[in-house]
């Protein structure tokens, strides 16, 4: 996914005329990010349930599935670079 992100931005650049460059993370990088995001995510979602909190039950549960999908990112990148 983002193998395909930076060639999208990449044509968009080109097409644009301007110049920008995206980083690509390594796997270290990816793991440690889903890693942090589930964290806050699951203190978000549990803050949301104690307090009654719809906002940030919400906010934690979509931390939550982002670290799943960075997690499973990082496992795909080793197949795409």
């Amino acid at each position: 996914m983002i193998k395909e992100f930076n060639q999208t931005c990449e044509k968009l650049n080109h097409i644009l005329g301007v110049s920008v460059k995206f980083p690509n993370p390594k796997k270290k990088t990816l793991k440690a990010a889903a890693v942090y995001n589930f964290i806050v995510g699951a203190s978000l979602l549990a803050a949301g349930i104690v307090f009654s909190s719809k906002a940030c039950a919400a906010a934690g549960g979509i931390s939550v599935l982002s670290s799943v999908v960075l997690r499973k990112e990082s496992k795909n990148i080793c197949a795409i670079w």
